[in-house]
């Protein structure tokens, strides 16, 4: 079954479904939604560092690390 039918298994027979597993789902796609949302926020500001410059080499990266732990 691929992705399309399981949709519309899943839609038609949705009225028959308790109570918890309709939270499960939505407690997973809300899950998802807030989890994409920061990653779409970090690349956003990723992109902003980038074209104002604030950028830094992965050797000084790795010293900063370094220096940090130590």
């Amino acid at each position: 079954m691929n992705i399309v039918e399981k949709r519309k298994f899943i839609h038609r027979h949705l009225h028959r479904v308790n109570e918890k597993t309709i939270n499960e789902l939505y407690e997973k796609l809300r899950s998802e939604e807030v989890f994409k949302a920061k990653l779409e926020s970090r690349a956003q500001k990723s992109e902003n560092d980038i074209q104002a410059g604030r950028v830094f080499s992965r050797e000084e990266i790795e010293q900063r690390i370094a220096n940090h732990f130590y």
